[in-house]
């Protein structure tokens, strides 16, 4: 008989077990895209990454192709998100301090994150599967809203530069280029040296007119 007082904890319905165990399985899938890459990572090794049978991943996912596209949304997911952990009133904020805590929130949000490196795994490996067109299908549809972003953050930009919204992809792609590089070894000094270059080339493009 349970003490007077006890509290019994509520048992989980078998649709929330069913998720606690998708979500094992696809942060197993996570960390081996990381760490071998797209051909190596098969359901196999995600399961037991995942500490479950290779019948429990069939049961929940069916195929290596239909879990790789929950992957796939997964790990997309914070960059079409990005924007939206920046402050409402950001644009009250002086331009310098702005950019400052722009690139450090993109940094630590987005392309920091080990899931970051998943993403460039999987499209090193899948370029010739249906996944490929997932994945360029999310980046088609975030590319142009998170461009937008940026520059409603920075309207100084918008006001000195010809091409705003461009301007806005080359930083999008140097912050690609920092994170691609930790493929190979993780160097955390250059990484704030390279970023401290991203905020002054957004503090220049606010400050100097572009024309």
């Amino acid at each position: 008989m349970n003490q007077t007082g006890s509290k019994t904890a509520p048992r989980r319905t078998q649709a929330e077990r069913s998720q606690t165990t998708q979500r094992k399985i696809i942060k197993s899938a996570i960390r081996l895209l990381q760490k071998v890459g797209f051909q190596q990572t098969n359901l196999q090794e995600i399961a037991r990454g995942a500490k479950v049978t290779l019948g429990a991943v069939q049961h929940q996912f069916g195929s290596r192709q239909a879990l790789m596209e929950q992957v796939v949304d997964e790990i997309m997911a914070p960059l079409a998100a990005a924007g939206a952990g920046w402050p409402k009133d950001a644009a009250q904020l002086p331009l310098e301090q702005r950019a400052r805590e722009f690139v450090r929130h993109a940094w630590l949000s987005v392309y920091e994150p080990p899931s970051y490196l998943a993403t460039w795994s999987m499209f090193f490996g899948c370029k010739s599967t249906p996944l490929f067109k997932r994945i360029d299908a999310h980046r088609s549809q975030y590319d142009p809203a998170l461009f937008a972003h940026f520059v409603t953050v920075f309207p100084e930009i918008a006001e000195r530069h010809p091409q705003p919204e461009h301007f806005a992809a080359v930083v999008f792609a140097a912050f690609r280029g920092i994170a691609v590089m930790r493929l190979f070894e993780a160097n955390d000094d250059a990484d704030e040296h390279q970023l401290d270059v991203i905020t002054q080339m957004i503090v220049n493009a606010g400050t100097v007119n572009q024309a």
